[in-house]
């Protein structure tokens, strides 16, 4: 699998918040320009998402804004969680933390993120209903 580069990043965003601005894009760019890998900025943005998820569980209607994920950005900027790798041992470390305070049953992950999450599919058209549909 290729690495996800900023394309990825930003069709990621557009599927799971908003559109972007270019001010926005512009952001993350400056992101990856000070050392976060386009894998990391993505996981920022998958990490505002389960948020949402979690909130709307518990009875709670959360919307996502850029400037709560850009705000996880700037927070993993500064401890340093910039590569895949550092990501990986914070994010093992959170769940590790979860399950020591004994709130092993809220932890609603599904599964470990991974590079396929930034795999963008263009969706299908189903064409049983529409079949004079142009493809």
């Amino acid at each position: 699998m290729v690495d996800p580069n900023m394309e990825d990043v930003f069709r990621l965003y557009q599927q799971k918040v908003a559109l972007l601005s270019s001010a926005q894009k512009e952001k993350l760019c400056a992101a990856r320009d000070e050392g976060m890998t386009p894998f990391v900025i993505g996981c920022a943005i998958l990490r505002a998402a389960q948020e949402q998820r979690r909130s709307r569980l518990q009875g709670r209607d959360k919307r996502i804004s850029f400037n709560y994920i850009h705000t996880i950005i700037q927070d993993w900027l500064n401890h340093g969680i910039t590569t895949d790798e550092h990501f990986y041992a914070y994010w093992s470390a959170i769940q590790e933390d979860q399950i020591s305070a004994g709130r092993e049953g809220n932890v609603h992950t599904k599964r470990k993120v991974r590079r396929e999450d930034f795999t963008y599919k263009k969706p299908q058209q189903d064409r049983s209903r529409f079949p004079f549909l142009d493809a």
